[in-house]
């Protein structure tokens, strides 16, 4: 069901919580590990960013035209730096790929990353599809990337920020801003044939946690019915300016969205643990939460067990099993517990010539949490 490649990677990288440098393929879908600027060759990292970038995106490319895919099926590219003058060089290696208007969804997220890379890439590809560059009349990213892009029922967006379309000028104030990203998304799926009907998980980035309630009943209002809700993971994160709140999402067209529980667990807000449209699975935030009690156990050691045997259970309310998972994102507190993780996976991924994709992610998880995974699964 699932094939991989990876590419090689020095060991000292793994110790570090850079993740194997993986592509994932399920059905035409391939997902990609984060892909870091080292030279692969040597096993260093060259010094500066710029130097970095480069190889990152030569990296992703080699490991694409290994899986079968190219830059050609790239859907979204996400851009992980740890620092955000490290934006000022991308785009000299996104226009050598992407010389054209047709490009993929982008984003950038800033985050830390291992002791010594200035960048990670990662990509979801949709095979045998024609890319479809999307727009938000209006709106437009001051770089040089479209609104969204939709490759056959796949539809990915790049930020999308609280914007109105009317003067292209960000809107005045946190409530605002909730409501106009919200309506922006809306304008996104409309652009692609569709309606938020067909949105199956959101990314939601919010400066100050302090209107994260106006986000949730706005979520409420857009979603009333417990059942038919889009997956979610809402971030703090450290948003440039006056914008308090950007989102990014991913829909499939032409499926019903159906939601996932897992007995015993349950998210403090209205989400549900998982969402599928068509072939597509993507949970919410999985955490160690013990299903015999509802409650948070203590400690990663303790945490990731029952953190994956929640993971096996949503699959299996999905109609799925750990086979169908391409891609997890795993948040940590410490890129050390890297190994630690990896190490316990092998409960669900017992073949390790075959896992699936993974990007560790270390950024700001409350401290009685060791991890967290957010599962993409693709049902066959």
């Amino acid at each position: 069901m699932r094939k991989t490649v990876q590419l090689p990677l020095e060991s000292s990288w793994i110790a570090r919580g850079q993740e194997p440098i993986v592509a994932t393929q399920i059905g035409n879908m391939v997902f990609t590990s984060g892909v870091p600027g080292i030279d692969l060759k040597t096993g260093l990292a060259p010094a500066g960013a710029e130097a970095q970038f480069a190889f990152a995106f030569d990296n992703l490319m080699e490991l694409l035209r290994q899986a079968g895919a190219g830059p050609d099926s790239v859907g979204l590219l996400t851009v992980w730096i740890p620092d955000r003058a490290n934006r000022a060089y991308i785009n000299k290696d996104w226009l050598r790929y992407y010389p054209g208007p047709n490009r993929p969804a982008r984003k950038t997220n800033q985050a830390p990353l291992p002791a010594g890379l200035e960048v990670q890439l990662m990509a979801v590809c949709v095979l045998g599809e024609e890319r479809v560059p999307l727009e938000i009349p209006g709106l437009s990213h001051k770089d040089p990337l479209p609104m969204g892009a939709k490759l056959g029922p796949m539809v990915f967006s790049s930020v999308i920020a609280p914007e109105d379309p009317a003067n292209g000028k960000l809107v005045d104030g946190a409530l605002p801003q909730i409501d106009r990203a919200f309506e922006n998304m809306k304008l996104l799926m409309r652009a692609a044939g569709g309606t938020d009907a067909d949105i199956n998980h959101v990314w939601v980035f919010m400066k100050d946690f302090a209107w994260q309630p106006a986000m949730v009943q706005r979520w409420v209002d857009d979603y009333p019915r417990f059942g038919n809700r889009p997956a979610r993971k809402t971030l703090p994160y450290d948003l440039a300016g006056d914008t308090q709140i950007q989102v990014q999402l991913t829909g499939y067209l032409g499926g019903v969205r159906t939601n996932y529980e897992v007995p015993g667990v349950g998210h403090d807000d209205p989400i549900p643990m998982g969402s599928s449209i068509g072939p597509l699975v993507q949970s919410s935030g999985m955490f160690g939460i013990d299903p015999a009690t509802g409650k948070r156990v203590e400690g990663l050691e303790s945490q990731l067990p029952h953190a994956m045997g929640n993971i096996a259970s949503l699959l299996r309310e999905a109609g799925a099993g750990p086979d169908s998972i391409a891609h997890l994102t795993v948040m940590l507190q410490d890129y050390a517990d890297a190994p630690k993780v990896q190490a316990a996976l092998t409960w669900l991924f017992p073949d390790r010539d075959n896992w699936p994709a993974l990007k560790f992610v270390t950024y700001r998880m409350p401290a009685h949490w060791g991890v967290q995974f957010h599962v993409t699964a693709m049902k066959q």
